[in-house]
């Protein structure tokens, strides 16, 4: 009986490489470094040629890298900037750029970068007709845009007419224009989209699949792809080469290291403005209570000034009612005096029944 050999079994580290017995035997082209030795350098021509005709979706006769040098940090272990730039057999330019680390910028990083790269080009004649087409292409490592597609593509176009009174149908011919200009796009592949796909397909997906390292989707790719096949086989050999397994260490390091100083940075953010809500907080529960004590006093000042109308108001009835009645009494009895007088009655007879004094009895007969 003849044994099947057995499935080769792989691990991957922290930072995405495929181990084997806890030897490196791939460092993941989603390392620019890595990418840029596959895709950017002199002799990787076929290379970039099979990755962008499955990015742009067209045939590409020819290529010529533009930026096949390494940088000197580079050369001497230090992490960079890289980006790979070829110019196609119909002058198009054409720049990938891969993008592990989200600062929060991409869209506007791949803009000022595709203009820079756009202008660069103007040339000797110094027309803008003779300026050839510019794709700017980033792969990115997390996501960024509210796309549902992990391809996204943008140009510079035209947008619906938002008031019909701006229309003026009259002078229309043909189609209208879709592009302000055709000769700027710009391609975000989003990887951290692309991972949540159980089967990805297409052309595109077996070149993603290469830069990120998965084995068995490499295995079956390389058989039907001779490119790929190609580029595995250099990804392997160069991922043994002491220098480059120096430079994804460094690399993982200082990306551990940015990790680590962003989630302090965002612990720090957290808790400035947890303290920021407290202050508020506390200073809007002062003024409330400054606010509440003034207007306290001042509905008690009112309330006690209506108050106080009322019970004096009250007591002055009160008072007036019991004045009114003496008074009125000691009137009555003045008149009882008086018609007492009228009818020839005594003074004596009068004081005993009024109980007025003399002195005022004999006021009344004047």
């Amino acid at each position: 009986m003849v044994r099947k050999p057995s499935k080769t079994t792989y691990e991957k580290d922290k930072g995405g490489a495929t181990l084997q017995n806890g030897e490196i035997v791939r460092i993941p082209a989603i390392r620019d470094f890595m990418f840029k030795n596959l895709f950017g350098v002199n002799g990787k021509e076929e290379n970039l040629k099979g990755l962008l005709q499955a990015i742009l979706k067209m045939k590409i006769e020819s290529l010529e890298i533009q930026n096949p040098e390494l940088p000197r940090e580079y050369e001497k272990s230090k992490l960079g900037v890289l980006d790979v730039r070829a110019k196609l057999q119909d002058g198009t330019i054409a720049s990938i750029e891969m993008q592990v680390k989200d600062e929060n910028n991409i869209g506007e990083r791949i803009t000022f970068y595709i203009c820079k790269l756009y202008i660069s080009t103007i040339g000797e004649s110094g027309k803008y007709e003779d300026m050839p087409k510019t794709i700017a292409i980033a792969i990115t490592n997390f996501s960024y845009f509210n796309r549902k597609e992990y391809h996204q593509i943008a140009h510079l176009k035209f947008e619906d007419c938002q008031d019909e009174n701006e229309i003026v149908e009259e002078i229309l011919k043909g189609e209208e224009s879709s592009f302000i200009a055709d000769k700027l796009e710009i391609h975000i592949i989003d990887l951290n989209k692309f991972k949540m796909l159980k089967e990805p397909k297409g052309d595109l997906a077996d070149w993603l699949n290469l830069i990120l390292g998965n084995e068995e989707e490499i295995t079956m790719a390389s058989k039907k792809n001779e490119v790929i096949a190609k580029v595995n086989k250099q990804n392997k050999k160069l991922s043994k080469d002491k220098k480059m397994q120096e430079m994804y260490d460094l690399s993982r390091e200082m990306y551990e290291l940015d990790q680590r100083s962003r989630e302090a940075r965002e612990a720090r953010k957290a808790k400035e403005r947890e303290e920021l809500i407290k202050k508020e907080r506390e200073k809007a529960i002062a003024q409330g209570r400054t606010e509440g004590i003034a207007e306290g006093r001042e509905k008690g000042i009112a309330e006690g000034r209506e108050k106080g109308i009322v019970e004096g108001r009250e007591k002055g009835i009160a008072e007036g009612r019991k004045k009114g009645i003496v008074e009125g009494r000691a009137k009555g009895k003045l008149e009882v005096a008086q018609k007492l007088l009228n009818k020839n009655m005594k003074i004596e007879e009068i004081i005993e029944i009024t109980g007025f004094a003399k002195e005022e009895i004999e006021k009344l007969q004047k």
